[in-house]
């Protein structure tokens, strides 16, 4: 096998959580151009339909599925149609994540609903995926939880969110070794500042303004872009890095950890 072909999933069957805007929907594309079939898992059912449609527009099979991942019930039954209508699952994003009401909680007045909220939202429902994933495939696998960079210092107003994005470094090392022996590799990508329609309804400010504030605070001189982190998932499922396990990497610009 050639180098360029390191990089080829041909034959692969991926999920992606959060696949139907942002981050999820750019890594979707990417694993499509790649060469998986891809499944999108997103709440709403015209969001994963968009994206499954633009999977089959790059000669791959798409779906789209309506699921909660707070919902304990539905990630499980989400994947038992996948590897019923796919034969297969081969590469589990776990990408939902973030902030539900798009409001700060600094730590001092967070009330303990909103901190459970965002403990499950950010690494229980990643903590689940993933062992559901492995349940489900057969002959090895990757799994690759999307965090945040906000894992590695002080974040006011997101305290929790930076705990349980740290939380998924951890446990993301805990399971490369325990599922090592089947050929399931695990890895976490941190994306820096990507600003997504979440981001810009958080922050109470518009697109470019977004962009102009924090480019300033990137080496690279510029916010990130969906496609940035989807190279980065591409690689982590790829045959080029089946020997990497147990990981994280910043796609974030140079922000300093």
């Amino acid at each position: 096998m050639g180098m360029h072909e390191q990089f080829r999933l041909d034959g692969q069957v991926a999920v992606v959580t959060g696949g139907g805007r942002g981050i999820g929907r750019g890594i979707a594309l990417a694993l499509a151009e790649c060469g998986a079939d891809v499944v999108a898992i997103a709440r709403r059912q015209e969001d994963v339909d968009a994206v499954a449609k633009e999977v089959e527009a790059r000669g791959q099979r798409g779906l789209g599925i309506s699921a909660d991942v707070l919902d304990w019930s539905q990630i499980p039954a989400a994947l038992d149609r996948v590897v019923a209508e796919f034969g297969r699952l081969d590469i589990m994003v776990n990408n939902a994540g973030g902030n539900l009401d798009r409001q700060m909680h600094a730590l001092p007045e967070i009330s303990i609903d909103k901190f459970d909220e965002q403990l499950n939202l950010n690494m229980k429902s990643k903590f689940w995926g993933a062992q559901q994933a492995a349940m489900r495939m057969q002959d090895g696998g990757s799994i690759i939880n999307i965090i945040s960079i906000a894992a590695h210092k002080p974040s006011p107003g997101f305290g929790v969110y930076s705990a349980a994005n740290l939380g998924m470094i951890s446990m993301t090392r805990t399971l490369s070794v325990e599922l090592a022996p089947r050929g399931i590799t695990v890895n976490c990508i941190a994306p820096g500042v990507i600003v997504t329609d979440m981001l810009v309804e958080t922050m109470k400010m518009g697109e470019e303004q977004a962009k102009d504030m924090f480019a300033s605070q990137i080496p690279l001189g510029r916010t990130g872009t969906p496609e940035d982190c989807a190279a980065a998932a591409v690689f982590f499922a790829s045959p080029a890095a089946r020997w990497i396990t147990g990981q994280f990497i910043d796609v974030a610009g140079g922000q300093p950890n």
